[in-house]
């Protein structure tokens, strides 16, 4: 990660932050979705877990408790959630890369889904439409749904995780030597000058 993030000049508060979504954001979404709420040693298990790779990256200043950083997280939204050009060429890329993943004539009908989770603050800072009422309680109402109806479901027997090696990425399988920023930069290392 430090490989990967190094050719970067990233301020420690936006690393913090950046970190901070890992806790605070799945647990927002369970909230939200989930069938079952998180027990509060599994919320304090995530944090401990990503204090960890934070300490392993070199973050400096990651408070001490759950709490402390939940409010590190809400303040640094208030205070730099606003929109810039940049936001939005990021938030589109991102959206268009999640489409990618179904067929074109799908498209408009999903930007519209995508736009309905995301908050007023959050579409604000992206320069993003606001959703309709309709698509908004649509979306968010289907995933309530989701959740109630997984959680009526028998409990599953296999993991529902893509843990193979048969990914459209890696038709041939991978090794897991070869992934990863090390092996990225050996690959660009080798390059000719004038391709890099």
């Amino acid at each position: 990660m430090n490989l990967i993030h190094g050719h970067y000049a990233i301020a420690n508060e936006d690393f913090l932050y950046v970190l901070s979504t890992f806790i605070y954001e799945p647990i927002r979404w369970n909230e939200r979705f989930g069938w079952r709420s998180f027990s509060t040693t599994e919320k304090q298990a995530i944090f401990y877990f990503w204090q960890a790779v934070g300490e392993k990256m070199n973050i400096r200043e990651i408070p001490a408790t759950y709490e402390e950083f939940a409010l590190f997280n809400q303040n640094y939204e208030q205070k730099y959630f606003i929109y810039s050009d940049s936001n939005r060429r990021v938030g589109e890329s991102t959206i268009n890369l999640f489409l990618s993943w179904f067929p074109a004539f799908s498209h408009t009908f999903l930007r519209r889904c995508v736009m309905g989770l995301f908050d007023d603050q959050t579409l604000s800072a992206f320069g993003f439409t606001q959703p309709s009422r309709l698509i908004r309680n649509l979306v968010q109402n289907s995933l309530r749904l989701h959740g109630y109806i997984t959680k009526m479901l028998l409990p599953r027997i296999h993991p529902d995780f893509y843990t193979d090696s048969k990914l459209i990425s890696y038709p041939q399988g991978y090794d897991l030597a070869d992934l990863g920023p090390v092996k990225m930069l050996s690959t660009l290392n080798n390059f000719p000058e004038k391709q890099k």
